[in-house]
């Protein structure tokens, strides 16, 4: 299914506040040089789905929470220098 980008981030920030200490007034920012731009990104899996017959393994919800969680076990790998 298809989800706009503001979807996305609102899921992230859900998924987020149960992980880790997050303000309850999380504001979203958006970039005065792309109005519209990112409303959303959508890719046509008809024919992979068609052709081998593949499904998705993670819901978008199940998907969003273990990339959190990765991100927050990993913390060390972005205070690499250079990073």
């Amino acid at each position: 299914y298809n989800l706009d980008n503001l979807s996305v981030v609102k899921k992230l920030i859900n998924v987020s506040k149960k992980k880790i200490k997050i303000g309850s007034n999380v504001k979203i920012k958006f970039v005065k040089d792309r109005p519209g731009h990112d409303r959303r990104y959508a890719l046509n899996s008809n024919k992979i789905i068609n052709q081998i017959k593949w499904k998705r393994k993670t819901n978008i919800n199940d998907g969003l929470s273990k990339t959190v969680k990765w991100y927050i076990k990993n913390q060390q790998y972005f205070k690499q220098d250079g990073l």
